[in-house]
């Protein structure tokens, strides 16, 4: 089974730090990592993330410490 999480990052300046170390600590299940940037002039304080992640328990447990990030937005699509 494959997950795609999409994950909308509200306040990244705030946040970024918090949401690297959580990625980070879930590096090793995490199989794609994009990020998808503004493109508009302005800079935008937040960011989207796509993971593929093959192993839906570990995802799980990702999604779980994620959202205690203030800000953090979900969705998920499941293969």
């Amino acid at each position: 089974m494959t997950v795609i999480l999409g994950i909308k990052l509200a306040d990244k300046v705030d946040n970024a730090i918090e949401f690297q170390k959580i990625l980070t600590k879930f590096n090793c299940i995490i199989k794609m990592r994009v990020g998808i940037n503004n493109t508009s002039i302005f800079c935008v304080n937040f960011g989207i993330v796509l993971l593929q992640i093959d192993d839906e328990k570990s995802c799980i447990d990702l999604e779980n410490e994620l959202i205690e990030i203030s800000g953090i937005e979900l969705q998920k699509m499941i293969f």
